[in-house]
Order: C-alpha cells, then sequence, then structure tokens
C-alpha cells in the first residue's frame, strides 16, 4: 500500500466530506438542516473548534507548501465559496446589510484577525 502524505489525508478528508455532505443533502435534506441547525446553535464553540482545525492544516501544509501557494487556494477556495452564495444572493443580502449595521469588528473580531494576518503575511513573503 501507499504511503499516505498529511496532506493527501486532508484531501482524502476534504473529498468524502464534499460528497457526503451533497449526498446527505440530495438524499434527505431535512437531516442536512437539523445537523446544520445543531452545530450552528452554539457559535462559539464551533468557531473554537473550527480554529483549532484550521490551525492544524495549516500547519501541515506548511509542511510541503508556502504561505503564497496555501493564499493562491484560500482565493480558489474564496471564489468557489462566493459562486455558491451568488445562487441565493436575494437571501443574503439582507441579511448581510443587518449585519454590517451591527458592528461586524465587534461580533467577528477573530475571523477578521486571521484573515488580516494571512493576507499581511502573504504580502511580507512577496514583497
Amino acid at each position: 500500500m501507499k504511503n499516505v502524505t498529511p496532506i493527501e489525508i486532508l484531501a482524502l478528508v476534504f473529498s468524502i466530506a464534499v460528497i457526503a455532505k451533497l449526498l446527505i443533502i440530495f438524499v434527505n435534506k431535512d437531516s442536512w438542516k437539523k445537523f446544520v441547525s445543531k452545530i450552528y446553535s452554539r457559535p462559539g464553540t464551533l468557531i473554537a473548534i473550527e480554529l483549532i482545525f484550521a490551525a492544524i492544516v495549516l500547519y501541515y501544509l506548511l509542511q510541503e507548501l508556502t504561505i503564497v501557494q496555501i493564499a493562491a487556494c484560500i482565493l480558489l477556495s474564496a471564489l468557489l465559496t462566493g459562486m455558491t452564495f451568488a445562487t441565493y444572493s436575494k437571501e443574503i443580502i439582507p441579511s448581510m446589510l443587518k449585519t454590517l449595521k451591527k458592528g461586524t469588528l465587534k461580533k467577528a473580531w477573530l475571523p477578521i484577525v486571521v484573515w488580516l494576518a494571512l493576507a499581511i503575511w502573504t504580502l511580507f513573503v512577496i514583497l
């Protein structure tokens, strides 16, 4: 059997998660709604878990890639996510406008700091 690298394991987790999610949505939308409602009912816990997993993933990516290469992959991911959100723009825009009025910086400071740190790190390496 082939030796599997940590990045290949991450890619395998990604592939399985995408296929599983789509299958669940196509077969039983209600179970997906129940799952999403449950995990998003505790945003603080979810953010902490995702931050920990993001740090682990970043650590393993940095073993084989540069921050510049990772930033390019993040751009691809952001564009694909943007495409998905664009299909729901009528529903998302009012929610986004309401959220911006409430003060995004105060509530979403941690993800903003992470995005900013990655951007500055990337610029530092390139420039």
